[in-house]
């Protein structure tokens, strides 16, 4: 979602959070590693403790693999009928393998040595350590040359896994939770191997680097604005939100 609150005056803002594993393995859990890969969950300060990072075995990938299919199952009858109605509705398509290590074997969203940038992030981009009413958003074009991550919680129905859009802002719940100068910001780039190549990967001069998710039309947008754009030969996915 674009927020744009004033034209010229507002920076362009976008919901942003660490993304999570989309393959059986790591499906819905992210780690978080220094340079060797080792974990530093522990290690980041005043970050709320989470069960440490696993990749599922057989039967765990299994589950997911049978849960994945049920809902498919259930959701057909949808598709058909909005496609009926001349309105269709696509599932989610996630593009093509870049990286084993990173996408399948393991899920790093933070990649930071001992004082790197991205280890600076606020532990609120983690939907599973702040509330389910808890918005994230960045700030992509600030006139003072800094890069902001903002909070606010939403004022929209719903629970954890069932939310509804269009709810407003709690009033004073708005805070600014992490700010870096742009200058410091190398590079971003879509990652292919995401729902609607919703991920992107953001590098830090520094050498470190997290990996975020978005809306696919908030996802180029940070690409275009904070990286070296989509590359010619690629095309975008049509579907935004």
């Amino acid at each position: 979602m674009t927020v744009k609150e004033g034209v010229g005056e507002q920076p362009e803002r976008h919901r942003v959070e660490f993304a999570s594993g989309t393959a059986a393995s790591v499906a819905k859990r992210r780690s978080f590693r220094d340079l060797e890969r080792n974990d530093i969950e522990r290690d980041l300060p005043g970050w709320p403790a989470r069960p440490a990072f696993k990749v599922r075995g057989f039967f765990g990938k299994l589950g997911v693999h049978v849960l994945f299919v049920t809902v498919r199952l259930l959701m057909l009858p949808l598709y058909i009928l909005a496609d009926a109605l001349g309105s269709p509705v696509s599932p989610e398509k996630r593009g093509e393998l870049e990286d084993r290590a990173d996408e399948i074997d393991d899920f790093p969203v933070m990649w930071a040595g001992e004082g790197g940038t991205a280890r600076t992030l606020p532990w609120q981009l983690d939907p599973s350590r702040r509330s389910w009413r808890t918005v994230t958003e960045i700030g992509l074009a600030e006139q003072d040359g800094l890069v902001r991550i903002r909070s606010h919680e939403d004022t929209a129905r719903g629970s954890r896994h069932l939310s509804w859009d269009g709810g407003g802002k709690v009033p004073g719940s708005e805070a600014v939770l992490w700010s870096v100068p742009r200058s410091e910001i190398t590079g971003a780039e879509i990652k292919r191997f995401s729902m609607d190549e919703s991920d992107v990967k953001v590098s830090f001069r520094d050498g470190s680097w997290a990996r975020l998710t978005s809306s696919p039309h908030g996802a180029r947008r940070i690409v275009a604005l904070l990286g070296q754009g989509i590359p010619a030969d690629r095309h975008p996915p049509s579907a935004t939100r």
